[in-house]
């Protein structure tokens, strides 16, 4: 599942994406953990979870219910 979350300048909501990514077991693939520009992998139990930025937005892709999982806990930061 494919999900956009936020324009690329909305500071607050990737610092909830990351911070929803981790609470739900996200372990960043490579050493960096800010979501600078690109593209970015977190591995979770449930399977790979893509994070990709550029100029214009901020999307992610993965396991259909991880997708959710985060989307719920993004925009009202309870699990769902």
């Amino acid at each position: 599942m494919r999900a956009d979350i936020c324009a690329s300048d909305d500071y607050a909501t990737r610092d909830r994406l990351l911070a929803a990514i981790y609470e739900l077991g996200g372990a960043p693939e490579g050493d960096t953990e800010a979501l600078g520009v690109g593209l970015h992998r977190y591995l979770f139990p449930a399977g790979e979870l893509t994070v990709f930025a550029d100029a214009w937005l901020v999307d992610v892709e993965g396991p259909d219910q991880l997708v959710r999982d985060l989307l719920q806990l993004i925009s009202t930061g309870e699990r769902g």
